[in-house]
């Protein structure tokens, strides 16, 4: 299936209250438990000397499994929508375990922008994240000079997104299943992801052109992929 670009950003309200109220948990909760897993393997403990950034972090819910689960360090959600940035504060400030965060802020920036406004970044990043992004971004050209422009030495990144079905009839199918379980909105935001996702192939070529030796990208399911590694 060819690939459909979709705008980078969600600014409209209704998208931004639609994916914030909706429940993705169990697949927010996997990620972090992958990313665990991946650093234990490699016996890497963070602590407060670190920082990690969550780039794409919408509303803020996988900042703010990150802020619970790593409390020592310092987080910070970079989204470029200001409407997902204001929700992201939102949820924080009326979360019932708002002492929770008190490690986590948030910075309203287009990530290919990040790398000419970092003075906010006073520590070297250790762990950078990001859930369902790469497959807004346009180019990927830009996607990986961010995180290499973001990315020191000890980084490790860490991102998964959607793998764009092989052809309409299983896109279709997906979005059906979607469906059954999310709003018009939501479902129809869903399918225009699919059409925008990368394919394993695409993210290992380009990989494979542009001297990336220490990333790796692999599936996760035949829905998801996983990009990760050093740059």
């Amino acid at each position: 299936m060819e690939r459909i670009p979709e705008p980078e950003l969600m600014k409209k309200k209704e998208q931004v209250i639609s994916y914030d109220e909706a429940d993705f948990s169990e697949g927010e909760v996997n990620l972090i438990n992958q990313i665990n897993h991946y650093l234990l393997k490699r016996n890497i403990f963070l602590s407060e000397k670190d920082l990690i950034v969550d780039l794409g972090c919408g509303p803020g819910n996988i900042s703010e499994k990150l802020a619970v689960k790593w409390p020592n360090t310092e987080v910070v959600g970079i989204d470029g929508s200001k409407e997902m940035i204001l929700r992201a504060e939102r949820n924080k400030e009326i979360s019932t375990n708002k002492k929770q965060f008190k490690n986590l802020r948030y910075i309203c920036s287009d990530i290919k922008d990040i790398k000419l406004t970092n003075s906010f970044l006073n520590k070297k990043i250790s762990l950078l994240v990001s859930n369902s992004l790469i497959h807004h971004i346009t180019h990927l050209d830009d996607f990986f000079n961010t995180i290499r422009s973001l990315s020191c030495n000890i980084t490790i990144n860490f991102h998964k997104d959607l793998i764009r079905p092989l052809d309409e009839k299983s896109a279709l199918e997906l979005k059906a299943q979607c469906a059954t379980k999310y709003n018009e909105i939501l479902t129809n935001d869903f399918y225009a992801s699919l059409r925008a996702s990368y394919t394993l192939r695409e993210l290992k070529d380009f990989i494979l052109k542009n001297d990336l030796p220490s990333l790796d990208v692999f599936e996760d399911s035949d829905k998801y992929l996983i990009v990760y590694g050093n740059v």
